[in-house]
């Protein structure tokens, strides 16, 4: 595991890509077959993953404690950006399991695609991010 924070987020972020590309190519009945691995306990690759995103609840809540009781708060723009990225993984999750053909149609009669709703998001944030960087670069002349 990295040393620091930000090589471990980068890991872990490497490693969602690398684990969401697998589960995508894997068909729904792989959930149904036997897994050897012992946190599987004795039973299929559902009961396994399922296990390890309760054994990742588990830690993030060890995480979080550990924070609260060493009082260590996050600034606020740490708070911020934790909250963004929560809300993105909602935004891919909602994605998945579309077909390129559903992405491609109305969420609604007369609404947006599935794909201009994520175009549009991240049009947003990068309009956002350019206004930011251009306002900074505004009060770094005047100042």
């Amino acid at each position: 595991m990295a040393a620091s924070v930000r090589e471990a987020i980068r890991e872990l972020t490497r490693q969602t890509m690398a684990t969401i590309e697998t589960l995508l190519e894997a068909p729904d009945r792989e959930l149904t077959m036997a897994s050897s691995h012992v946190c599987a306990q004795g039973k299929d690759v559902w009961t396994l993953l399922t296990n390890d995103i309760d054994h990742e609840k588990i830690h993030t809540g060890q995480i979080l404690e550990a924070r609260y009781e060493a009082r260590i708060t996050a600034s606020r723009t740490q708070r911020l950006l934790a909250e963004w990225l929560e809300e993105r993984a909602r935004l891919i999750g909602s994605l998945i399991g579309l077909t390129d053909e559903q992405f491609n149609r109305e969420t609604a009669p007369g609404q947006w695609t599935y794909r201009v709703v994520a175009e549009h998001v991240l049009a947003l944030e990068q309009h956002s991010l350019k206004t930011i960087a251009a306002d900074q670069a505004t009060r770094a002349g005047s100042g």
